[in-house]
C-alpha cells in the first residue's frame, strides 16, 4: 500500500477571502506556497449582502468595507510572480459549506483557512475548521497571523504507541510531507511523541513498577528513533514526553518556536484519533503556529 500522491505536490489550493479583514491571512499564505510550488490558487468570496449594512444605508463609503481592494492588489502582486489565481463568488452560505461543496466538485490538494479561536459556542455549533476536518479528505491548513520565518522549525507529531502497518503508513506520510515542506520554507524538522504509561500499580511491586515505566519510555524512544533514522535529524530535534497531546504538543511547539505543526487527522488512528472536538480545540487555541492536518489517502 502506498499513497496515491504526495500532498506537497499542490496542483490546486482552495482558500477563502476574509470578508472582515484586510490582512487576508489564509489567502496570503496560500499564495506564498503557490509561488513556491507553481500551484493554482482558487479563492472563494462569499457574497453576504448584510455584511455591509451601514454601507448600504449610506453611513459608510462602500470602499471602506470592501476587502476586495486589498485582495485585488495582493492577487496582482502574485500574478506578476507567475501564480495562477481564480476568484469564485459564492452566494450567501456558511464558510464550511462553500469549501466542502467546492472541494467535492473539483480536485484540490490543500485547503487553507484562518484560525478561528475556540469559543463556548463551538461546543454547540462546530467551527469551520472542525467541520472541514470531519468532512473533507483534503489536508487542512489552519493559519494565523504569525509569518513563516526562514531558518525556522516545523514540528511533526507522530504516534508510536502502536506499531501496526496503518500507523506506520500514517507516520511515513507525515514525515515525507514534512520533509518537503521544510525544503520549501527553508526550515528544519522537529519530531514530537507523547505517551501514557500503563498502570502496573495493582500487579507489581514499586521497584518493578519503576523498571516497567523506564522500559515503556525506552520502547517509545526507540520507535521515535526508528521513524527519524532516514531524515538525518539531530537528537535534540526529537522530543519524547509523557502526557496528553493537548498539553505536550503546545508546550513543545512553544519551546521550538515552530512555524508549523504537522499532525495526522485519520478517523481511527493517529496521535489524535479524531482531530475534532475538545482535544483539537485545546491544541489549536494554545498554539501560536499554523497547523497542517493530513488525512493520508491510501490504496
Amino acid at each position: 500500500m502506498k499513497r496515491t500522491t504526495l500532498m506537497i505536490a499542490y496542483h490546486n489550493t482552495l482558500t477563502l477571502i476574509d470578508n472582515h479583514s484586510a490582512t487576508q491571512v489564509a489567502l496570503n499564505k496560500a499564495l506564498q506556497l503557490a509561488q513556491k510550488t507553481k500551484a493554482k490558487v482558487t479563492a472563494l468570496k462569499i457574497d453576504r449582502p448584510n455584511n455591509n449594512l451601514l454601507s448600504r444605508l449610506g453611513l459608510i463609503p462602500q470602499n471602506a468595507l470592501d476587502p476586495m481592494l486589498f485582495v485585488k492588489k495582493l492577487i496582482r502582486q502574485y500574478q506578476h510572480l507567475g501564480v495562477e489565481i481564480e476568484v469564485k463568488t459564492i452566494n450567501n452560505v456558511k464558510d464550511h459549506t462553500a469549501l466542502i461543496n467546492e472541494s467535492a466538485h473539483s480536485h484540490y490538494d490543500l485547503i487553507i483557512i484562518n484560525n478561528q479561536q475556540h469559543s463556548l459556542l463551538n461546543e454547540i455549533i462546530p467551527s469551520c475548521g472542525t467541520r472541514l476536518l470531519r468532512d473533507c479528505v483534503q489536508p487542512i491548513m489552519i493559519v494565523g497571523n504569525k509569518s513563516w520565518q526562514s531558518h525556522g522549525h516545523i514540528l511533526t507529531a507522530l504516534e508510536t504507541s502502536q506499531s501496526n502497518l496503518e500507523h506506520h503508513q500514517l507516520n511515513q506520510c507525515l514525515l515525507d510531507d514534512t520533509q518537503q515542506l521544510a525544503k520549501l520554507l527553508d526550515n528544519d524538522i522537529h519530531l514530537v511523541n507523547c505517551y501514557q504509561l500503563e498502570n502496573w500499580s495493582m500487579a507489581v511491586t514499586p521497584d518493578s513498577h519503576h523498571r516497567s515505566d523506564e522500559a515503556q519510555k525506552q520502547q517509545h524512544w526507540q520507535r521515535l528513533l526508528d521513524n527519524a533514522k532516514n531524515y538525518q535529524l539531530e537528537r535534540d530535534h526529537l522530543h519524547l514526553e509523557q502526557g496528553l497531546p493537548d498539553h505536550v504538543i503546545p508546550n513543545v511547539a512553544h519551546k521550538c518556536n515552530a512555524n508549523l505543526l504537522v499532525i495526522g487527522a485519520g478517523e481511527h488512528h493517529g496521535l489524535i484519533s479524531e482531530l475534532k472536538g475538545h482535544t483539537s480545540a485545546v491544541i489549536i487555541d494554545q498554539l501560536k503556529c499554523d497547523i497542517l492536518a493530513i488525512k493520508p489517502q491510501l490504496h
